[in-house]
C-alpha cells in the first residue's frame, strides 16, 4: 500500500511541476519579414541578427538567386531583433517551413518552427527549393534557441 501511495504522490508531484513550467512561459509576438521557397541560402541555418550589417548580409544572400532584390526592411535594432530559419537546399517542392510561435521563460526565447517533408504518397514539383523565413520580434537579452518539429505533408 505504501508503494502505491508513494507512486501516486510522485505522479502528482511531477504533474504539478510540469504544469508550473508551462505557466512560467509566455507567448512572444512576432511578424514575418519574408518567407519564400527560393533563395540563395544553400545550407540549413538558424540565426539571430542584432545589427543592420549582419542582417543585410543574410538578406542579400537570401535574395541572391533573383536579378532584383526586395528592399531591406527597416528595423530598429535598439527595439527589435531579427531571426532567420532556412532549410537549405531541398530536392522537391514538398518541403515547407513555418515559424509557428515564440515563447519565453526566465532564461530563453524559444523559436518553434515546423519543417514539413514530402509525403511519399504525393506528387510534387521536381524543383530544387530553398525554404526560409525571416521574422522580427522584440529585442531581448535572453538566449534565443530554436526548436524544430518535423511532420510529413498532406497530399493536396
Amino acid at each position: 500500500m505504501k508503494k502505491i501511495t508513494a507512486t501516486i504522490l510522485s505522479i502528482i508531484f511531477i504533474s504539478c511541476a510540469a504544469t508550473k513550467t508551462q505557466e512560467n512561459s509566455s507567448i512572444v509576438s512576432f511578424r514575418t519579414l519574408d518567407k519564400n521557397s527560393n533563395s540563395g541560402i544553400q545550407e540549413p541555418k538558424q540565426e539571430v541578427y542584432t545589427n543592420k550589417a549582419s542582417f543585410e548580409e543574410a538578406w542579400n544572400l537570401a535574395w541572391s538567386n533573383f536579378s532584383e532584390s526586395t528592399l531591406l526592411p527597416s528595423i530598429d535594432f535598439t527595439k527589435e531583433t531579427v531571426a532567420l530559419v532556412a532549410l537549405g537546399m531541398k530536392n522537391n517542392g514538398g518541403f515547407q517551413l513555418n515559424i509557428d510561435q515564440i515563447t519565453q521563460d526566465k532564461q530563453n526565447f524559444t523559436i518553434e518552427y515546423t519543417e514539413t517533408t514530402p509525403n511519399p504518397k504525393c506528387s510534387y514539383t521536381m524543383a530544387i527549393v530553398f525554404p526560409y523565413q525571416f521574422i522580427v520580434f522584440p529585442k531581448t537579452n535572453k538566449k534565443v534557441v530554436f526548436k524544430s518539429i518535423t511532420k510529413v505533408g498532406d497530399c493536396k
